[in-house]
């Protein structure tokens, strides 16, 4: 330090006051030069390979600012405007820099002061490691950032997020939880997770959150149940939520709604198996009208052609199923396809009757198969296999403020002593596949000598005809 640079201020020994100081502190003159440091500046410097001679006494401070490179570079340039603003006006000016070692990332945080004695400004330089706060600060920030993309991939998201507690109280609803089951968050905030269970449903929360706590369960499919009563089919994925010391405190779930995906495999399922029962009852078919054919045809060119005629009607029935999926039908139309094989449109024992409406793709498989099936048992057990009787083919549409088609086929015998087998595949055709294509009930019943079955069409899949 100069000579006109007092080591002592009002009795107090500046070297030994800022030596007691644990940060590094220089003391600069108003040209910038360092004429003191204290003990804590030294050893940084001893430490991290720099002048170990003097500790920088006697080098200016601001040209090694201005000549810094590397990381701190740019917090580097603003100092000499800042300490020379500080000399100027006594306002204490403040930076944070990083300051890394080969092995260490460091940041600083500098602060610098103005002192006047004997009318000569200097500046007191302080340099404190906040390597630690920084960390933790940058910790927090990106705890912060994380948390706030997912609060908003949770508010966004199309599945159902939810969690519960250790007791199976639900703790957070995501809007797609509401829209999925039908319930506000504040209805279902504190309220058991069996809410969502079918009442016989087999398994309680508790051997899920034991079973997810465990490891041995991170996803299953389950039925749930919304609000209005509406039963869903889930993809349920799970996992434990654990506090800051590592402790379970929560079970987190993201439902997935597959219950149109798994009621398109069943249906695809039930085609295919159509197709097969399908292709078995066709052998029947035309075995049946083979010998129907020969009984009736005098010469073997009229057994020939008539026996032509009706395969290709069979044909061009079958056809219709695969074309409906393109367009819609009439349903006179689709029953006079179906029953051409069987039974000529003037036939006595025929009758249909009801309004003109066309039928939707989904409808005309549906009803299809329904008409074929009836058919292929009235040719091989009832009116069709025989004489007498009737078959009764009839719809017509409820008004309202939904629009209901109420289709129906009733057959009789006076003989009475026949009846279709009550199992099998065609009894799942007519109370469960034609049904589930159309997510609707059907009624079907059976005696001896009766047949009567019966569907309802809501009006997404027909529309009436003018």
């Amino acid at each position: 330090m100069p000579n006109d640079v007092q080591l002592s201020i009002d009795g107090i020994d500046v070297q030994a006051f800022i030596d007691a100081i644990s940060d590094e502190v220089v003391i600069l003159d108003e040209e910038g030069i360092i004429i003191a440091a204290n003990a804590a500046w030294d050893r940084f410097c001893q430490e991290n390979g720099g002048d170990t001679a003097n500790c920088y006494r006697g080098v200016n401070y601001l040209d090694s600012c201005e000549c810094a490179v590397g990381i701190s570079s740019a917090e580097a340039s603003i100092i000499p405007d800042g300490f020379a603003k500080t000399l100027q006006t006594g306002e204490t000016f403040h930076c944070e820099y990083p300051c890394d070692s080969p092995t260490v990332k460091r940041w600083f945080e500098l602060t610098a002061n103005r002192l006047v004695r004997s009318d000569r400004p200097y500046l007191i330089v302080q340099h404190r490691n906040i390597t630690t706060r920084y960390v933790e600060r940058e910790a927090v920030e990106h705890a912060h950032i994380t948390a706030s993309a997912m609060a908003a991939l949770v508010a966004t998201t199309s599945d159902a997020i939810l969690s519960y507690d250790l007791d199976g109280r639900i703790i957070t609803w995501n809007r797609a939880a509401e829209r999925l089951y039908g319930y506000a968050e504040a209805e279902v905030l504190g309220k058991s997770l069996e809410l969502l269970y079918p009442p016989d449903w087999p398994k309680r929360v508790g051997y899920y959150r034991d079973e997810i706590l465990a490891g041995r369960l991170e996803s299953f499919e389950a039925t749930r149940v919304s609000k209005d009563g509406t039963y869903r089919e889930v993809w349920i994925s799970c996992a434990p939520i654990r506090d800051v010391s590592g402790e379970v405190v929560a079970v987190s779930n993201i439902h997935r709604d597959v219950t149109e995906v798994r009621r398109a495999e069943r249906a695809r399922d039930l085609i295919a198996h159509e197709v097969i029962h399908r292709a078995k009852n066709m052998l029947t078919i035309v075995t049946a009208m083979l010998r129907q054919t020969a009984r009736v045809e005098r010469t073997q060119e009229d057994f020939i052609r008539s026996f032509e005629a009706r395969v290709t009607s069979l044909s061009e029935s079958t056809d219709l199923l695969v074309k409906s999926a393109w367009k819609s039908i009439d349903l006179v139309d689709l029953i006079a396809r179906h029953l051409d094989p069987f039974v000529g449109q003037d036939d006595p024992r025929l009758i249909v009757s009801g309004p003109s409406v066309s039928l939707q793709p989904q409808c005309v498989q549906a009803v299809g198969m329904a008409i074929h099936e009836l058919a292929t048992n009235s040719a091989k057990y009832g009116v069709l296999s025989q004489n007498d009787g009737q078959i009764s083919i009839a719809w017509s549409i409820e008004p309202g403020e939904t629009p209901m088609l109420q289709l129906s086929w009733r057959e009789t015998s006076a003989a009475g002593d026949w009846a279709p087998q009550r199992k099998g595949f065609g009894n799942t055709v007519l109370t469960q596949m034609a049904p589930a294509l159309l997510d609707t009930r059907s009624s079907y019943d059976i005696s001896p000598g009766r047949v009567d079955w019966a569907i309802t069409v809501s009006n997404a899949h027909f529309e009436p005809k003018t």
